[in-house]
């Protein structure tokens, strides 16, 4: 996990009760699509998160 600089959402998944194995491949699939930009990264993994997107998916 990286330090977060533009949108701090791991008080999101604190808050959510998102477990930490989540966040992780979270991250590793947002960090797939913006390698070199920490602000959308950051941001998408936001989104993601608020989303519960791997619960759809399931």
């Amino acid at each position: 996990m990286e330090n977060i600089e533009y949108f701090d959402y791991y008080k999101l998944a604190s808050e959510m009760g998102i477990a930490k194995d989540i966040i992780i491949k979270v991250e590793k699939d947002v960090k797939k699509e913006f390698p070199d930009d920490k602000m959308m990264y950051e941001l998408h993994v936001l989104r993601a998160l608020k989303s519960r997107y791997w619960e759809k998916a399931s």
